[in-house]
């Protein structure tokens, strides 16, 4: 996919926050102009699509009122399957008496 490691960058770099498809494309080429934007769209559009199967991004694609305003984010993940990452006092100082 062409523009997978620009739109990867961006989302990764800011987890949780909301990106339009505008502003996606406006990271990825801030000086194109119309022609070249509808040919950015379709293929950032494509990516988005992929990231969103494979559950790395989120999206309120699904509702109804989002239709037109689209936005994307880079998941959050905050527990791993099967436990903790670490144990809650590897990185934890004993408090002193």
């Amino acid at each position: 996919m062409k523009y997978a490691k620009e739109v990867i960058d961006l989302l990764a770099a800011y987890p949780g926050r909301r990106f339009k498809m505008k502003q996606i494309i406006n990271y990825v080429d801030p000086r194109a102009d119309a022609r070249q934007r509808a040919v950015l769209r379709t293929g950032v559009w494509r990516v988005l699509v992929a990231l969103e199967e494979s559950g790395q991004i989120g999206s309120n694609r699904e509702e109804a009122a989002a239709r037109v305003h689209v936005e994307y984010w880079w998941s959050v993940i905050t527990t791993v399957p099967g436990g903790s990452c670490q144990e809650p006092s590897q990185y934890v100082r004993a408090l002193a008496s």
